[in-house]
């Protein structure tokens, strides 16, 4: 068990601050720093002692919540193992005591991307206003996410190329669709994403709350900036004749597992089409 003292031992949001730290350190990407961040601070609020105290029990108790559903148990579970490893660690540990380990695993269904329709997607680019519309053709003609949007240059597009700084911060291109094109070509020097209120670089956040009420203003409330990705992904799976390499590369997944869920929906994408025929019964 711990065996630091109340009068010694570290208080916990200043040991979130240093974890922080540490994975900027890592270049974690910035939607998992600030996930971590909320849970581990939730976390610490309704602990008995907070996270410095924790045991295992308490830990169980506050992440296995009834009720709450799987994918978001198994994000309180890795933010919480990251963390205690961390904070155990033995060059640099700030507690002797990892209540962590004995979390289980939690059981998440894979899930399916739900791409829009095409019939949805034409109406969005027919009628959406910028700079939203570009972030939509970049989601979709593109397969960008919302962090990428938000760090693309108008030097990063090119005719035939985007240069894209994923996450992690890792490089990958992507060929340049003409509608992408025809959309930034004669945008300014600069942020593609601009924060609306002055002409500083948009961050996720803002290009995700940004383009989300666009969407729902346009009629589209289910439809999300991730959405038009998964459609990119979906068809672009299908367009490649069902190469899950094309599509990994291109959506810059680090592993072929995240990428083996477009089976499925593309699968789907096709079974409904077959429906669609119209064939006598």
């Amino acid at each position: 068990m711990l065996t630091v003292t109340p009068a010694h031992a570290p208080h916990s949001h200043e040991m979130i601050r240093a974890f922080v730290r540490h994975l900027q350190d890592l270049r974690r990407a910035e939607a998992t720093v600030d996930t971590y961040v909320g849970m581990l601070a939730r976390l610490d609020r309704t602990l008995p002692e907070g996270l410095a105290y924790a045991c295992a029990d308490e830990l169980r108790a506050q992440i296995y919540v009834e009720g709450r559903k799987p994918a978001t148990v198994a994000l309180y579970r890795a933010a919480a193992k990251a963390f205690f490893a961390w904070a155990t660690d033995e060059h640099d540990p700030w507690l002797d005591y990892d209540p962590s380990r004995q979390l289980p695993r939690a059981r998440v269904r894979q899930r399916t991307p739900r791409p829009c329709t095409h019939e949805e997607l034409a109406d969005i680019l027919a009628r959406a206003q910028d700079p939203c519309r570009v972030w939509y053709l970049l989601a979709a003609g593109c397969g960008l996410r919302c962090v990428e949007i938000s760090r693309l240059d108008r030097a990063d597009v090119t005719e035939h190329v985007v240069y894209i700084l994923g996450k992690g911060d890792k490089e990958r291109t992507v060929p340049t669709h003409p509608a992408v094109w025809a959309a930034i070509r004669d945008l300014p020097a600069g942020p593609i994403a601009r924060r609306y209120y002055d002409t500083a670089r948009a961050n996720r956040r803002d290009v995700q709350g940004r383009g989300n009420r666009h969407l729902a203003v346009l009629g589209h409330p289910s439809v999300t900036m991730h959405r038009l990705r998964h459609w990119y992904g979906t068809y672009v799976y299908q367009a490649a004749g069902g190469d899950l390499r094309v599509v990994q590369d291109l959506l810059g997944h680090a592993s072929p597992n995240t990428t083996q869920v477009y089976v499925a929906a593309a699968a789907g994408a096709a079974a409904a089409a077959v429906r669609a025929l119209p064939l006598p019964v």
